[in-house]
């Protein structure tokens, strides 16, 4: 079995692939979950080792955690597939568990959004109405993981945007509240806080939000 240092779940565009080249860029072994059909050929370009599966499959979860062997795992699952059914809550939640049965020790890290949970007042009710439904799937899942026994972190970016990348964010945890901060980000500097996050020791079992630098 080859091992890796990193299995991604949701990384084949957008942000994912942002944090796909932050971590080859560090030199990072890279595995991703894939669903068939997705266009993987930027991803094995990047020196990405292509794991199929869909996370609405526990077994699939199981077997690309089995097969990645990493000790990390950052999921970025959201949206919804051709069939309507949201994966913010059902697919996070199968890898979740399937990361809990696995034989090797696993850190997961759970990429949501500003407003999940007791975040949801800092909303505006546009906000709400327009992003309610897949917040509370998205919350769903963060409840489900910290329920479990897995070492885990919650990021929760504001606002991601398609802009270039600026090279800075604002990070605000459960003691710290954010200065000089806004609620959009660049995607790509998401991306890179949250591997940066992700690599760090001293943050197990947080809950931190990342957002823009005004």
């Amino acid at each position: 079995m080859k091992q890796h240092d990193l299995l991604i779940l949701g990384g084949a565009a957008n942000t994912g692939w942002h944090l796909v080249q932050h971590a080859r860029r560090q030199g990072l072994r890279v595995a991703c979950m894939v669903r068939a059909g997705r266009d993987t050929q930027a991803l094995a370009a990047a020196g990405v080792t292509i794991l199929h599966g869909d996370a609405f499959n526990l077994n699939d979860c199981q077997n690309a955690i089995a097969a990645a062997g990493a000790p990390l795992l950052i999921s970025l699952l959201g949206g919804k597939n051709a069939e309507g059914r949201r994966v913010d809550e059902i697919g996070n939640i199968n890898a979740i568990n399937a990361a809990q049965q696995a034989s090797h020790a696993c850190r997961f890290v759970l990429l949501t959004s500003l407003g999940c949970d007791e975040q949801w007042p800092r909303l505006s009710p546009a906000a709400q109405a327009a992003l309610g439904e897949a917040l509370q799937a998205k919350t769903r899942a963060e409840q489900h993981l910290r329920r479990s026994q897995l070492d885990w972190l919650i990021v929760r970016p504001g606002g991601l945007t398609h802009q270039a990348a600026t090279g800075h964010y604002v990070i605000e945890d459960e003691t710290t509240n954010a200065q000089d901060s806004c609620d959009y980000l660049p995607r790509a500097d998401a991306a890179q806080a949250l591997l940066a996050l992700a690599l760090r020791t001293d943050n197990r079992r947080k809950v931190i939000t990342v957002l823009g630098k005004k």
